[in-house]
């Protein structure tokens, strides 16, 4: 088991990524990158045909054979678009608590006993030549939880021949300190970001049981390095987290759990999502019409109500006399002068008032 101290190969491989050799095809990048013309299926336990290494995995959560079995026939057809996530996305990877999926040391081994396999690995990966031992070390070993999309370099001819390439969800790879796929156990093949593919591919390999297009990802960069990448336990289904650096030795229960439980499928944008990314609010019912406005008017103005059709007279309000008392009498109007003619004055009609204030004529707009 690697030394938990591995932390102090950060500040070489920070001068080492100075001077990273970049190789055309291999996702590092600019607008002048290849599109790919042929796309790869490598089921988890499978080196492919040009392996880097013997296979240095120890842990893998491949599934039952029944979904393991795959055909080898190349078909030709359109890629379709790859859900995007960062390497820190929780529960993107999962191991067996205490226990790394990869020897690396023996991965180490492996690469440097032959100089010119080493300095093909250090080309593939992106790294100086002599840093191919501290750059492992400083590498975390998970299991991918997704199929997912890399840039993978098989060994031919004394050099790192870049190819695309799906890996099936259990295959144990190493990842940076950003989540990022470096290494794959299998077979010692230094992994990359995957170029665009657009238009129809060639499909080679063999396709497992239980493959789709529309669940398979992209594992990009996290926007800053992590100290530690929240994981799921394979074996007891439950969140871990594996500090960025160590085999396992240092595995602990997360600070923060995440906000889905660990079996949760990460392939789901409706269930899982990354740091960062805001959650769809739900739309909201259309409200009730709006109510008759029958707010009284200020004081000293007459009460009125506006119904609109269907609308029903609200009920008469309640007496504020208390029940059993007899209403005051009104009193006597006072006399009223007669004019020069000797005639009263004629008064309205009461009920006339009252059709007035409360006829129909008054609720209508």
């Amino acid at each position: 088991m690697r030394s938990p101290n591995r932390r102090r190969y950060a500040a070489a491989l920070a001068a080492l990524a100075a001077g990273a050799l970049v190789l055309s095809g291999c996702g590092g990048g600019g607008t002048s990158a290849p599109r790919a013309k042929e796309l790869f299926f490598q089921p988890a336990g499978d080196p492919g045909a040009a392996p880097f290494t013997e296979s240095t995995v120890t842990v893998t959560s491949e599934g039952p054979p029944a979904a393991r079995r795959s055909a080898s026939k190349a078909t030709a057809g359109p890629v379709g678009a790859a859900r995007a996530l960062p390497g820190s996305t929780p529960g993107l990877y999962g191991a067996a608590r205490s226990v790394s999926s990869c020897d690396v040391e023996r991965q180490i081994r492996l690469l440097t006993e032959d100089r010119t396999r080493s300095r093909a690995f250090a080309r593939g990966a992106g790294i100086g030549g002599s840093a191919v031992p501290a750059f492992l070390r400083g590498l975390t070993p998970v299991v991918l939880r997704a199929d997912a999309r890399v840039t993978g370099h098989g060994y031919r001819d004394g050099a790192a021949a870049p190819y695309q390439s799906v890996l099936q969800a259990g295959t144990a790879v190493m990842v940076d300190e950003r989540g990022l796929p470096r290494v794959r156990c299998a077979c010692g093949n230094p992994l990359r970001a995957p170029v665009p593919v657009r238009g129809a591919v060639v499909n080679r390999g063999k396709r497992w049981a239980g493959y789709a297009p529309g669940r398979v990802v992209v594992i990009n960069r996290a926007d800053a390095a992590v100290e530690g990448l929240v994981v799921v336990d394979l074996v007891e289904v439950a969140w871990m987290q594996r500090r960025t650096g160590t085999d396992g030795d240092e595995d602990a229960l997360p600070e923060v759990l995440p906000p889905y439980g660990p079996e949760a499928d990460i392939t789901d944008p409706d269930t899982v999502r990354p740091p960062g990314e805001a959650t769809p609010t739900a739309t909201p019912e259309p409200s009730a019409p709006a109510k008759p406005d029958r707010t009284p008017r200020e004081s000293g103005a007459p009460t009125r109500t506006t119904l609109r059709p269907g609308d029903t007279l609200p009920p008469e309000p309640p007496s504020e006399e208390p029940p059993g008392e007899e209403q005051p009498m009104q009193p006597e109007p006072e006399p009223v002068p007669t004019g020069d003619d000797g005639m009263l004055p004629v008064e309205p009609d009461r009920e006339q008032i009252s059709d007035v204030l409360t006829g129909p004529d008054a609720y209508q707009e």
